[in-house]
């Protein structure tokens, strides 16, 4: 049966080597893995973007929910077919857009300044329906057709359930290349769209790609919650006494939102203006992971509903593998000689 019509696929428990998972990655990215619509990269980025959203099992495997991949989904294509104009299918002579691209632009027919906005200004209500007509229209496709081309050793799933399981070693392998993963599946999607696109929407093709996934641009209930609740006064850095009453508090993602690609409570700081534009896109030292353990030990204890929420899939050991990771990826390390 054509992978893009299974239902469901068991994952394979057999031992797989990082080797193999570059050759199956390497087999999705290049032209001998079929392909008529860019569903394929959009959802191994959705499944990246979410890697701190899954849940671990008994097993060690990691759960993660159609819901959670399908908003992200929706989420990254949102720029590109409304704002960017990109086309994300081939045409095969019956029609010339792909489902979501209709779902999207029949979303801002109904409401012509919806195109004007990020996906997450729109209302709850809003957001809600548009992300389960594609999550309905686009999970019955592409979900078995990725697992197809990953031989079964990705993920294993079942349509009726309600998410993917991943391996715990595909999900390692994921986390620990993230960022070379994510910049080859930026290439090989803008390779597939430079060939059904003209070219003056092709302008800055991968500087769009990294931009469907905006960056939050209010994070002020984080400064809150930090400075009023848990009396995070002082910089996390330099120990400077900090202010609400004046715009001297930064909120900094402790590992880089570049890396992370995902706002919540266990990964901000407040921090000085100073040491937040010294640290930058750089990792904290050794010894301020391990103060901020502690911290986010102390916080996932505290009964308070929105810190349950942030805190629901916060594992302190998968926390120091992004530190680690993320320096893999590049990252130099940031030290403050003055704490």
């Amino acid at each position: 049966m054509p992978g893009w019509n299974l239902k469901n696929g068991e994952l394979q428990k057999c031992q797989i080597s990082e080797d193999e998972y570059w050759s199956l990655f390497n087999f999705v990215f290049s032209d001998a893995c079929m392909k008529r619509n860019t569903y394929k990269f959009g959802l191994i980025k959705s499944i990246m973007d979410n890697l701190f959203n899954c849940t671990q099992d008994d097993y060690g495997n990691y759960r993660l929910s159609y819901s959670a991949i399908f908003e992200k989904f929706t989420i990254n294509y949102w720029n590109l077919v409304l704002k960017y104009h990109l086309k994300q299918m081939r045409s095969d002579g019956r029609t010339e857009v792909s489902k979501i691209e209709s779902i999207l632009l029949a979303a801002s027919e109904e409401n012509d300044l919806i195109k004007t906005l990020d996906f997450n200004s729109l209302s709850n209500s809003d957001r809600s329906k548009v992300v389960r007509q594609v999550s309905i229209a686009c999970r019955k496709n592409v979900i078995g057709a990725l697992y197809n081309d990953m031989e079964g050793k990705l993920y294993g799933f079942d349509l009726k359930e309600k998410g993917i399981m991943l391996g715990e070693r595909a999900y390692d392998f994921m986390l620990k290349y993230k960022t070379e993963l994510e910049k080859l599946n930026y290439y090989a999607w803008a390779k597939f769209m430079e060939k059904i696109n003209e070219d003056d929407v092709l302008v800055k093709v991968l500087d769009k790609l990294e931009l469907s996934t905006p960056k939050r641009d209010d994070l002020s209930v984080y400064r809150e919650v930090l400075y009023e609740e848990f009396e995070a006064c002082n910089c996390f850095y330099c120990g400077k006494k900090l202010s609400l009453s004046n715009r001297g508090i930064h909120v900094d993602h402790f590992i880089p939102w570049s890396y992370v690609k995902d706002d919540k409570l266990w990964n901000f700081v407040l921090s000085c203006p100073k040491c937040n534009e010294r640290k930058n896109n750089k990792i904290p030292s050794k010894k301020y992971l391990e103060i901020m353990l502690k911290r986010n030990e102390y916080m996932k204890g505290v009964v308070d509903e929105f810190v349950e929420i942030e805190f629901k899939n916060y594992d302190s050991s998968q926390f120091m593998r992004l530190w680690k990771y993320a320096q893999l990826s590049g990252m130099k390390q940031f030290q403050q000689e003055f704490f």
